[in-house]
């Protein structure tokens, strides 16, 4: 009988040196085909051009091909459904951030998703909000465009990239501070709203300084106020919100990679361990910097304890803009 038992626990021994040695293998052969990354807005804006900087670099890290997909279409909620329901095995990642995975959520009644349906990664980069008008402009200060929209209620047409998004937060909570009310105008991403102002079919924008960037660089747009905390060492002549009497119109938005939850902890850590290697990669960095992002990478761990202060400090923000009740 105890060599029976003995014989036993030896194999049950034997079972689970077996499967943990399978686990093992698994880990080394992730990844063994192409992942796609899933991107919530179109071509050329602040979201797209972070995770394609970012990536050109993971693939090398990863040693496979990254395929980009822009699935755009209700302010990223697509894209994020999506992802959600796609298999959990680390191939499908949703490029999102504070936008998609937070804000949205907190305002959009019946989302399809929440917190809870995705692990993030990574935070990649992060930057403020700017309001921009055209070159022609009549105003070249925040004052004299808040003079004018005071005149006549939603007279003024700003555009935004999407209902939601961190540009809508902002333009919200822009409304409360001032109590002046614009004709707010969604788009499609930060590349569509600029190019409506370019064309003059806005009279104003709030983008992320991202995508604004080429186009300040050009001097095709003025920014007559940014979000940030602190004044941008690319543009360091665009004034803050805050300095000029508006301490609640504050806000960074960030992005970085998620995947659904489910997926394994050693396909999040190997990840996790990649994205950190591409992020900080030099070439990447001097891109991001170019492009007006601020890199500030936070892994795993770091962005889970980050994403439950941010949800609240912006679920208070969603109801001081008048978002929700």
């Amino acid at each position: 009988m105890r060599r029976k038992l003995f014989l036993s626990s030896s194999f049950i021994v034997f079972v689970f040196i077996m499967l943990g040695n399978m686990v093992s293998g698994q880990e080394l052969k992730y990844p063994t085909k192409p992942i796609q990354v899933i991107i919530p807005y179109g071509p050329g804006g602040t979201n797209d051009i972070i995770a394609r900087a970012v990536d050109s670099q993971l693939q090398e890290v990863l040693k496979t091909p990254i395929i980009h997909i822009n699935k755009t279409g209700g302010s990223g909620i697509l894209a994020a459904a999506f992802v959600k329901e796609e298999k959990p095995d680390g191939y499908t990642i949703l490029q999102g951030g504070l936008s998609v995975n937070i804000e949205i959520p907190i305002i959009t009644p019946n989302c399809p998703y929440n917190l809870q349906d995705f692990i993030p990664i990574a935070r990649t980069a992060y930057g403020p909000l700017v309001l921009l008008v055209k070159k022609n402009a009549p105003w070249d200060t925040l004052e004299s465009f808040l003079v004018e929209a005071k005149k006549e209620p939603k007279k003024i047409s700003l555009g935004i990239p999407g209902i939601g998004t961190s540009q809508h937060y902002v333009t919200k909570l822009l409304e409360s501070e001032t109590k002046i009310e614009f004709n707010i105008i969604p788009f499609k991403g930060d590349s569509a709203n600029i190019t409506a102002l370019l064309g003059g079919h806005l009279q104003a924008s709030v983008a992320g300084l991202t995508a604004a960037t080429p186009y300040l660089k050009a001097e095709d747009v003025k920014a007559l106020a940014s979000s940030g905390y602190d004044r941008h060492p690319l543009f360091k002549d665009i004034p803050l919100f805050r300095e000029k009497g508006l301490p609640e119109v504050t806000l960074i938005s960030w992005g970085g990679p998620f995947v659904r939850a489910g997926t394994p902890d050693y396909v999040v850590r190997i990840l996790d361990g990649a994205f950190r290697e591409a992020a900080v990669h030099p070439s990447v960095i001097s891109i991001l910097e170019k492009a007006g992002v601020a890199p500030g990478y936070l892994g795993s761990d770091e962005l889970k304890k980050l994403v439950p202060s941010e949800y609240n400090r912006l679920l208070k923000a969603a109801k001081l803009a008048g978002l929700i009740k």
